[in-house]
């Protein structure tokens, strides 16, 4: 009878997971989702580091968690390390290598715009359009 079961499972298209492969994914996937929570969590304000921005370091080590979550899921999830033909997988992170090319130019416009034209940062409006007024009463009124 078992030898039936194996037969039949060979007819199915696809394929199937051992369960131990999926508690792994599972378990790397939630290790990685806290690993981000705890980057973002990370007090980088108290360190005394002038020389190397903290802020972008912590933005990239963020960003690799979530790209090295997207090719688990990809891989196991969504079937790509079981494909004979790579076509998919070449154009899946193809899909990553343009979202990499736009990240650098969009993060080098904002790093350097100060810098490559000074007179930039005096064009912008750093002031907020909400004006707070201080001596009105700070209790509602209630509507009669």
């Amino acid at each position: 009878m078992e030898h039936s079961t194996e037969k039949h499972m060979e007819d199915q298209p696809g394929h199937t997971y051992d369960f131990k492969i999926l508690g792994r994914v599972y378990a790397s996937l939630l290790f990685l989702a806290a690993l981000m929570v705890g980057f973002f969590l990370l007090p980088i304000q108290r360190l005394p580091i002038d020389w190397l921005d903290l802020l972008l370091v912590k933005r990239l080590l963020i960003l690799g968690c979530s790209l090295v979550m997207a090719a688990i899921v990809a891989g196991f999830l969504m079937g790509l390390k079981y494909e004979k033909s790579k076509l998919n997988s070449v154009i899946f992170f193809t899909n990553f290598a343009f979202l990499f090319v736009f990240l650098v130019f969009t993060l080098a416009d904002v790093a350097c715009r100060g810098i490559i034209d000074p007179s930039f940062m005096q064009q912008i409006n750093w002031k907020s359009p909400v004006h707070i007024d201080s001596t009105a009463d700070s209790t509602p009124t209630p509507i009669p």
